[in-house]
């Protein structure tokens, strides 16, 4: 597929799993999409594994010198991209070869202003959706029928934006751990008038036995699923209303989580 006069920036964040990018990579170059860039941005990942990803085929290979976290090796790429789109992408995740369809039908979205942001997945289904096209719908800012879901509009699951987004909804906090500065930039995002859609069919997923760094951040974050999953999540979602509410954009800071990064 080429999409004439548009130009790409496949963004990538990794930290030592040099086998899942190129089985990333892979699944990129398979949607052949001529008029782009790949733009893979280390997170301090160890010698041997930097070795191995140097001799991949990457347009632009940016490298940490010390391990700064999630939020600041996504902000260090949106610099690097060259492209007017930037479509995002950790290594642990496969692009679906049905993006190359429906990607025009997602520019013309963006162009028109209708959505600021189209997710190719997530690990919630909404059960409000706005249909805005065949393939896209609109995620509602609030909706009762989303009670458990409605802080999860925004994840760092791969997603098309353009790069315009940054400036005028803001990067992400840096100096947080993973957890901490994906929800903080959430919440950032839902009290804007940001507008995020989110793709009818799900064309991103995750390799399989890949772990997420997520995971090991805490203790907390390993015993949180041995309780009852239902309780969880409504647990959740009140302590997300409640950072909602207490957010000050200025400070941007969370109450109730613990950044581990501090």
């Amino acid at each position: 597929m080429e999409i004439s006069k548009k130009q790409f920036s496949f963004l990538i964040t990794h930290y030592n799993r040099p086998d899942d990018l190129l089985q990333c990579l892979t699944a990129i170059k398979s949607l052949n999409i001529s008029n782009s860039e790949i733009v893979v941005c280390d997170d301090a990942s160890q010698d041997e594994h930097l070795k191995t990803i140097q001799n991949y085929a990457i347009d632009q290979l940016l490298v940490s010198q010390n391990n700064q976290g999630l939020a600041a090796n996504i902000n260090k790429g949106i610099k690097a991209c060259q492209g007017e789109y930037i479509i995002y992408c950790q290594e642990d995740f496969l692009l679906s070869p049905q993006i190359s369809r429906i990607l025009p039908e997602c520019l013309d979205l963006l162009q028109q202003g209708k959505l600021d942001m189209i997710r190719f997945t997530s690990n919630f289904a909404f059960n409000k959706l706005f249909p805005l096209t065949n393939a896209v719908s609109l995620i509602p800012k609030f909706s009762f029928q989303n009670f458990l879901q409605n802080y999860y509009q925004y994840s760092d699951h791969p997603f098309v934006t353009k790069k315009s987004f940054y400036h005028r909804y803001g990067t992400y906090l840096e100096q947080t751990s993973g957890r901490y500065g994906e929800t903080e930039y959430a919440i950032r995002i839902l009290k804007s008038n940001a507008k995020i859609g989110i793709t009818k069919q799900r064309l991103a997923s995750t390799i399989a036995g890949s772990q997420s760094v997520l995971v090991n951040e805490s203790i907390a974050a390993n015993k949180e699923y041995t309780l009852n999953k239902k309780w969880v999540k409504i647990a959740r979602a009140f302590r997300l209303y409640l950072e909602y509410i207490l957010y000050n954009k200025s400070k941007r800071g969370l109450v109730t989580y613990k950044n581990f990064r501090k």
